[in-house]
């Protein structure tokens, strides 16, 4: 099981934690390079001014080695913000069809009635070009889910994201379990996407 503490998860292999400000950051980001000048720009320039906001938290994906050993030198790098996903009476019917079935299977009767249901929001997420295709990301995902379980001090339910919408950024999020809200968004520049939490839940056996 991973060892977590309120800002901060680890696994046997990697660990999850909050950026702060200092320089080593400073230092460590340009370099960082995740192949999308857009991720780049903001892992370099704005995720101090989101985090001084409070508009957006940044977190670093690194090796445990590395942090026994003292170094900063994170492999990817991802922040979150709050978000919900609305559920109008008429979107149950229609656009949001789908995941209202999803809820219908999975949310007891009592508990279906809201307008709207909680989650995180993926703001950005980037893995260093270097590490791509090493199951990187489907590591930092799996930390994600386990720390918004360990961590949840408000309702947070499900993942979101906004995906780009090209096929390798589909594939890999339908690949650790997402899925569309709605097809509304099929032929623009990104998809929203979500995953259960609590599906992750009972399927890790997390308390």
């Amino acid at each position: 099981m991973p060892a977590a503490t309120e800002n901060r998860i680890a696994s046997d292999h990697f660990v999850l934690a909050r950026l702060e400000i200092n320089d080593d950051f400073c230092e460590a980001c340009t370099d960082f390079d995740c192949g999308k000048q857009d991720l780049n720009d903001f892992f370099q320039n704005d995720a101090f001014e989101h985090k001084s906001e409070l508009l957006a938290e940044t977190y670093y994906f690194q090796p445990i080695k590395a942090e026994d050993e003292g170094l900063f030198y994170p492999v990817a790098l991802i922040s979150y913000l709050n978000d919900y996903i609305p559920l109008s009476k008429e979107e149950r019917r229609v656009i949001k069809k789908s995941f209202w079935k999803h809820l219908e299977k999975n949310v007891p009767h009592k508990l279906r009635g809201y307008s709207s249901f909680p989650a995180v929001k993926i703001g950005r997420l980037g893995v260093n070009k270097k590490y791509q295709r090493n199951n990187i990301g489907t590591h930092l995902l799996n930390l994600t889910k386990q720390y918004f379980l360990k961590h949840n001090k408000t309702g947070c339910r499900f993942i979101t994201v906004d995906a780009y919408n090209d096929q390798i950024t589909i594939d890999f999020y339908k690949k650790n379990g997402f899925q569309f809200l709605w097809e509304e968004d099929k032929k623009k520049q990104t998809r929203t996407m979500y995953f259960d939490l609590k599906r992750f839940k009972n399927q890790s056996a997390i308390p």
